[in-house]
Order: structure tokens, then C-alpha cells, then sequence
């Protein structure tokens, strides 16, 4: 026989406290009433044969949840109505203040049969849990799903949702700016210009931003590039890629209503002379999907000389006439196609048949690709819903847009980003902005900027929008 040792004891005395920890932690599932031990066990004939004997369907409670709520989660119909017709409260909540109707909505396969029951029962589609959850919350995140198309029909929106995403969006685009800042010495499209852009929306919508970050971002574009006017008026190539670059920086600068001033004219000036004979400008083409679009290059070079240019009419018009004849290739050829024109005031046929080609490239999860070949992301989306809103007019209430929506709702991670692979050739040496994503983290702040900035338009502006985003025909209106 072996010893029994203190170290052994000390084991066992252990194990047995360990043992107590986890049935304590246990939840027990044991039904307190017969009705209840029915409904969890779906057994449609007892439960009907109690609620027939006078069992009555709001006693007990099951962890928290109200009785009929269990019959919802299973999608039995039968065990439901036999509950309502016996008096369930179909108003009751369960201790996280959910509603029938969000476990109705949270169903794996989409179907939308208990939801339309409920709904037509009287409950609200825009009831919130305590954590500000309502119905369409839950079931965008299982996709676009026919209980998404049911909840929109019957006026369910997500309005605290999408303030929520784009406030923790945009904390962390600003947060990660200074430091893009400190170990580059320099600014940039992805780190400064769109994240701008991005706050600009936000805080038209009244959403919280770090107003100290928005003046350093500012401040920095100045300072990186005022050193260099004199040798850019020398020079045409001095600062790379300039119809993309730095017609960045000037709708940054407006997006921050930063005046027009020797430094601004100075910029816009050097932008204005990359115009070429056809009317369109150039892009460096190796940086996709930021820097690679003669169609970006030329939107972009029109919306820069309008804001801080002299005198741009000409040069946008000729502009305009390249975007009209050139065939766009990528999305986001046909995004900034879109912007190009409406910013430069083309017909609305022109503006309306570009709108529905990038209308017909939403993919099922009511997304966009920034290729035919490449999954759905945040960077697409975001600038396809930009340009459906601002370029094309559309209504944060249509269909297609609402399901970009429910696309970047349900894909952004908890700290506010969207991840984005980057497909360029590290012509820049890898700084760390403390943006996540490692190798990927430059091009997913820029996807992450546009998809704060879609979700913000969808929002009743709440003070003066934007001048950076505003079309010729919206300022017509």
C-alpha cells in the first residue's frame, strides 16, 4: 500500500476544491417548471398537453430567459402559438433585456418565418438590449439574410450601431496618425489625408473625435511640404506622384477647412501642371489600390483644383471629358469615375449609368471586391458606398446601400478596424504607425478611413458637411 504523503494530500485537497469550483460554475439547467422541462426538450405533444391541463406559460424562468422564448430559439411554431394562445408574454425579456424578436433574429439559418410572426404580433424591430443591441443587429451578423430584408421592411435600423463603429474607427485612425508621423517624418494618404476625410464625416454627424489629433494632422501637411514649395515650382517630380499625393493633401487639408493660402495655391499649381494633352492625369501606377488609377489621379487632380485651385474650369472640364470616354478596369477606377464626374458636374445620365455599373458588382454579402478575382473588403465597399452616397445621390434608405452597411457592420473588428491585404510592392521601407495588421496595416487605415466615412453619410448630418465630399450638383440643391 502506498504512503499517503502531505504532498499527495495537498493534491487531492486540491482537486477536490477544484472539483466544488466547477460544479459551482455549472449553470443548472434543471427546468423549474413541467411546461419549461417540455419546451427545453421540444416535446411538442407534453408541452401542448400541460398548457391544456392550465399550465401557465409565463411561470418560472430557465437562466434568465422567459419560457417562450425557447420555443423561438428552436423554431417550433407549434409550442409557440400553443403559448401564446394560453397568454405569453411576447413583451418579456431576458436578463440582458433581449426581446423574443433578437433570438428569433439570431437563427443560424436565416429563416424569417418567427420573425414575421413576431413582428406581426406588435413587437418592436428597433428594441434595444443593454447593450444597445436591437434585432437587425443580431441578424446582420449572421449576413444579408432574408431576416435582415424582413427587419428593414418593417423599419428596423441601426442608427447607435453605426455611430458606435464609426467612433471606434475613427479613435483609433487618429491615434495611430501621430505616431505614422514620428517614425516617418512624413505624411501620407493612408495615415493622414483619408483618416481627415474620415473625422471630417464623423463630426458632421455629431460623433466624438480627438479635435487636438485633427489640428496635429493638419499642422503636420503643411509643415512636411511647405520646406519643399520653392523647389516643386522648379520642379514637377519632386514630390512623387503629385495627382495622387498631393491632391490627397489639399482634400485633406479641406476636409479640416484649412483656408486657401500661398502654400495651398503653391500645391494645387504643381497638380495642374501633371495635366496631360488628353485632359486626363497620370498615376504612378505601382502602389495599388491607392496609387495606381489614372481615373484616381485625374478625380482627385479635379476635386483638388477646385478647393484651392485658380481659375480650375477649363482644366476640369477637359478632365471631365477623359473620364467620360475611358473605360475604368478596377473598382476603384469606377469609384473615382463616379466622383470625378459628379464632382465635376457631368449630366446625371452620365453620373446615374456609372452608378448602376458599380450597382451590379455588389457581391451577396453586399459587399465589393477591388478586383473580380478578390474577396469582398472594407476598402472597396467603403469607397463604392462613398461614391453611390455622395457621387450618385443614393439614399442611405436603398437596398444596395443598406447592405454595404450590414457588410462592414459585421466585419469590423471590436478595436475599430477593418483588415485590408495590401497587393503593392513595398516600394517604402515598413514603418510601424500603430495601426494593426503588421505588412497589411497602411492600406488597411486607408480601408478602414473609407468605410467610416460610408457609414457616417448614411447618417442625418447633425452641422455642416464636408466640403471635401460635396458633388457640383448636391451644392445645386
Amino acid at each position: 500500500m502506498l504512503a499517503f504523503t502531505a504532498g499527495m494530500k495537498m493534491t487531492l485537497i486540491l482537486a477536490i476544491e477544484f472539483a466544488a469550483l466547477l460544479g459551482a460554475q455549472i449553470p443548472d439547467f434543471t427546468p423549474p417548471t413541467p411546461l419549461l422541462g417540455a419546451v427545453l426538450h421540444n416535446d411538442t405533444a407534453e408541452a401542448r398537453r400541460l398548457l391544456a391541463a392550465g399550465a401557465d406559460p409565463n411561470e418560472g424562468r430557465l437562466l434568465g430567459f422567459p419560457g417562450v422564448f425557447i420555443p423561438v430559439a428552436f423554431r417550433n411554431d407549434e409550442i409557440f402559438q400553443a403559448m401564446v394562445e394560453k397568454g405569453a408574454d411576447l413583451q418579456a425579456r431576458d436578463a440582458s433585456g433581449s426581446t423574443a424578436l433578437m433570438w428569433a433574429a439570431s437563427n443560424e439559418a436565416g429563416d424569417p418565418a418567427m420573425v414575421e410572426e413576431l413582428l406581426r404580433r406588435g413587437l418592436d424591430p428597433n428594441a434595444k438590449n443593454q447593450m444597445g443591441e436591437t434585432a437587425l443587429t443580431w441578424a446582420s451578423r449572421r449576413g444579408n439574410t432574408k431576416v435582415v430584408a424582413v427587419l428593414e421592411k418593417a423599419g428596423a435600423s441601426n442608427p447607435d450601431g453605426i455611430q458606435g463603429s464609426v467612433q471606434r474607427a475613427v479613435a483609433l485612425l487618429q491615434k495611430s496618425n501621430p505616431q505614422f508621423i514620428r517614425v516617418s517624418g512624413c505624411v501620407s494618404c493612408h495615415n493622414q489625408s483619408l483618416p481627415q476625410m474620415a473625422v471630417a464625416a464623423a463630426r458632421a454627424r455629431g460623433i466624438p473625435v480627438d479635435e487636438k489629433s485633427a489640428q496635429l494632422a493638419t499642422a503636420s501637411a503643411i509643415a512636411v511640404f511647405k520646406p519643399l514649395l520653392a523647389e516643386i515650382e522648379k520642379s514637377s517630380d519632386r514630390i512623387p506622384d503629385p495627382p495622387i499625393s498631393m491632391s490627397y493633401v489639399l482634400l485633406g487639408l479641406a476636409a479640416d477647412n484649412y483656408p486657401a493660402d500661398a502654400n495651398t495655391e503653391a500645391m494645387a499649381r504643381l497638380v495642374s501642371r501633371w495635366q496631360m494633352e488628353d485632359g486626363g492625369f497620370r498615376a504612378f501606377a505601382l502602389r495599388p489600390p491607392l496609387e495606381s488609377s489614372h481615373f484616381t489621379a485625374t478625380a482627385l487632380s479635379i476635386r483638388a483644383l477646385q478647393l484651392y485651385g485658380k481659375n480650375p474650369e477649363e482644366q476640369v472640364k477637359r478632365a471631365r471629358a477623359w473620364l467620360l470616354r475611358s473605360k475604368p478596369e478596377t473598382t476603384e477606377d469606377r469609384v473615382m469615375q463616379l466622383l470625378g464626374l459628379a464632382w465635376s458636374n457631368a449630366e446625371p445620365n452620365e453620373i446615374r449609368e456609372r452608378a448602376q455599373s458599380l450597382l451590379a458588382e455588389q457581391r451577396a454579402d453586399g459587399g465589393w471586391s477591388q478586383l473580380p478575382q478578390l474577396s469582398t473588403d472594407a476598402y472597396a465597399t467603403g469607397q463604392v458606398l462613398v461614391a453611390l452616397q455622395r457621387g450618385a445621390q443614393l439614399p442611405a434608405s436603398d437596398a444596395a446601400i443598406q447592405r454595404g452597411i450590414a457588410f462592414l457592420l459585421r466585419t469590423q473588428f471590436a478595436d475599430g478596424s477593418w483588415l485590408v491585404r495590401s497587393r503593392s510592392f513595398p516600394l517604402q521601407p515598413y514603418k510601424e504607425s500603430g495601426f494593426p495588421y503588421g505588412k497589411d496595416q497602411w492600406i488597411s487605415a486607408a480601408g478602414t478611413s473609407w468605410a467610416a466615412m460610408a457609414l457616417s453619410l448614411s447618417l442625418p448630418p447633425q452641422s455642416e458637411e464636408p466640403r471635401v465630399l460635396i458633388s457640383a450638383r448636391s451644392n445645386e440643391r
